[in-house]
């Protein structure tokens, strides 16, 4: 691919690009449902926890390979090994500790086709970090390619915030609620408002934008735990 794009104009690169990270993030959310419905699965990252890992850390290193051109020219702010550690720790405390301990949830509150992660366990987060790297991956991509147009950060951030806040109204097409697709799509836009800050400025951002990836899925699941709980 780099071979392709060398007799490219900035433009024609920057567009096929955009064109590769959606087609990828569409067909990894194309490959989830096949696979699940091949194995016959009622919870797919519940249920195969180590196949959809294998899964996205494959679109992980392919995503790696195609936009190399892109991550090579990345120089993050030095990183340390302690923001690494917290973050580990805060995955490790929500699924072995916190998650055990929430109030179960009543399923005749839940939406009559309730959502996969109302029932995750921390098997399920095996497969959802993986998930969220592959799209970290893919944002710093896009980070770094508007970043390549001279665009100051602030302009690069709306720009993602608005992509990745219209990439989850899609969740719509699979039957949630509008509740659901909307604090998604806000949170995602929050996200990718500040992604670039951290990717491009910030000592340990890398480590910082995953953690506060992965940690919106923490809030979430508490928040509806509690929300869908029956009264004491």
């Amino acid at each position: 691919m780099t071979g392709f794009l060398t007799s490219r104009t900035p433009f024609e690169r920057a567009i096929i690009d955009i064109v590769v990270i959606a087609a990828l993030w569409s067909l990894s959310s194309v490959g989830y449902f096949a696979i699940k419905d091949q194995l016959g699965l009622a919870n797919g990252y519940r249920d195969a926890p180590l196949t959809y890992s294998a899964y996205y850390l494959g679109f992980t290193m392919l995503a790696v390979l195609l936009f190399r051109h892109r991550l090579r020219d990345w120089s993050p702010p030095a990183h340390n090994a302690l923001p690494i550690f917290a973050v580990l720790a805060m995955i490790a405390a929500f699924t072995l500790i916190i998650l055990p301990a929430l109030p179960e949830i009543d399923l005749s509150l839940a939406p009559s086709d309730p959502p996969e992660f109302m029932f995750a366990n921390a098997l399920y987060y095996v497969a959802k970090s993986f998930e969220i790297l592959f799209q970290q991956a893919l944002i710093l991509t896009l980070v770094l390619l508007f970043h390549s147009f001279g665009w100051k950060i602030f302009q690069v951030s709306a720009l993602i915030a608005a992509l990745f806040g219209l990439f989850h109204l899609s969740l719509i097409f699979n039957g949630a609620t509008g509740f659901y697709v909307a604090r998604f799509t806000i949170a995602a836009i929050c996200f990718g408002a500040v992604a670039p800050s951290l990717l491009l400025a910030t000592r340990n951002g890398a480590t910082l934008s995953y953690g506060l990836h992965w940690g919106f899925y923490v809030a979430d699941n508490i928040f509806t735990h509690f929300m869908l709980s029956s009264p004491s």
